[in-house]
């Protein structure tokens, strides 16, 4: 056992007493020899005045309350190719609106993009809204968000040329409103037209508008045939979707339910639906589904070159035409595959001939997203330099969080934007 007696305590107490009086004297003091061949920092070149415009201030990083998304970010979109993959700059937003879900977008008669979504723009207890927001510069920057109503509706906008829109319900009962003035107000409100023997259609996927000839793609429920109780129909307005007198119904071996529908440069119909898994596949769920496409030179009365894409993990087609006559199809992965790995995201593919064939082997994938499956409603437009602008739906879960909306593990939504090129180079 070591003893310290009082005097060698106090001797060592003096001790220290000293040595931190004279500071860091008695520490070594370290030097420095200058670096050979050192790679020179990279330089902060954003002008600060810029930087102030995009930066937060807020020591938590919060984005300032006036603002409708976030800066924009450069993000790599992902092509595959016989030769291996293939990579290309392209740029992402997200919108900075509370579990905002559900948008969709049109291009106005005079270009103006008009979106419509749902989130709470006010109190998370007081029920979700529908607002619609506006950019006049290609989805560059956006106008505040507008409610003009309140409820559980998803309804997508169409555009009727000029400045004149449509609102068609997406998948529930919903309400038809229209504008005139580009989605700053909208009027007669109406319930959607059920079926001649009551039943409701859902709806949800891009639309065909031809001068005052609206066709949809929709789906209802009926017989129970296997684990699918959803059948296909068109539906067809001739009054700018006033009035919904006409349909024809999908061959109900297809087991599919709602999509997307486009008019190929040939003058084809063409259609992307959600499908049924395979019979011995473990679930019905809306993630096991897959997309079928088809061509009708009858409008829909007759279908050719039918296809049944994937084995599983694809829904919410979205289809339209570039410019140069080519189909894309827009659609959420929600069990995708890369290099070997299943991965969520939103992905792309081009079809050549009209829709007979899609080259899948150089499909894009836009956005990869790993905390939620459920992967949500892409809608795409094709801006004036021929980029295409993507806006989707992704969540984020918070299982633990015990908040109002946390407490039933209810999912927030977040979308986002990906403006990205069909031809990379």
């Amino acid at each position: 056992m070591i003893r310290v007696s009082v005097l060698n305590a106090s001797v060592f107490t003096a001790i220290a007493f000293n040595s931190l009086a004279r500071g860091q004297d008695d520490f070594p003091t370290a030097t420095s020899t200058p670096a050979k061949g050192v790679v020179p920092t990279p330089k902060d070149t954003i002008p600060l005045d810029k930087l102030k415009t995009l930066a937060s201030r807020q020591a938590s990083a919060a984005y300032a309350s006036d603002r409708v998304t976030t800066p924009v970010i450069p993000i790599v979109v992902r092509q595959e190719h016989p030769d291996g993959p293939r990579y290309q700059e392209a740029t992402s937003y997200a919108f900075l609106v509370h579990s905002m879900k559900f948008a969709s977008l049109c291009r106005a008669g005079d270009g103006r993009l008009v979106l419509v979504g749902t989130g709470w723009t006010h109190d998370e207890t007081d029920g979700r809204g529908i607002f619609t927001a506006h950019s006049d510069d290609e989805g560059k920057t956006w106008s505040p968000p507008r409610e003009f109503h309140r409820g559980l509706e998803r309804p997508q906008p169409i555009s009727l040329g000029g400045r004149k829109l449509a609102l068609i319900p997406g998948d529930d009962a919903g309400f038809l409103a229209f504008s005139d003035d580009g989605g700053e107000t909208w009027k007669d409100k109406t319930p959607f037209p059920k079926l001649p023997d009551g039943r409701v259609t859902y709806h949800k996927g891009s639309m065909l508008v031809e001068d005052d000839t609206v066709t949809g793609l929709f789906y209802c429920e009926g017989e129970r045939r296997g684990g699918w109780t959803a059948y296909s129909l068109l539906r067809r307005s001739r009054d700018g979707g006033r009035t919904w007198k006409e349909g024809i119904w999908l061959p109900p071996e297809w087991s599919t339910s709602e999509g997307a529908i486009a008019r190929a440069k040939d003058g084809a119909l063409v259609v992307a639906m959600r499908t049924a898994p395979p019979d011995d596949y473990p679930s019905y769920s809306d993630h096991w589904r897959r997309i079928t496409t088809a061509r009708s030179m009858d409008e829909g009365k007759t279908w050719t070159d039918h296809q049944v894409h994937f084995k599983y993990g694809k829904t919410h087609s979205d289809l339209i035409v570039l410019r140069d006559g080519r189909l894309l199809l827009t659609y959420a992965a929600r069990m995708g595959e890369l290099e070997g790995h299943m991965y969520h995201g939103i992905e792309a593919v081009v079809s050549r001939d009209h829709g007979k064939t899609w080259d899948w082997d150089k499909r894009f994938t836009l956005f990869r997203w790993a905390m939620h499956q459920s992967m949500h409603s892409p809608c795409s437009v094709e801006l004036a330099d021929g980029r295409i602008l993507t806006v989707f739906l992704y969540h984020y879960h918070a299982p633990w969080n015990k908040g109002v909306l946390g407490a039933k593990g209810y999912p927030l939504g977040i979308t986002s934007v990906v403006t990205w090129s069909p031809d990379p180079n």
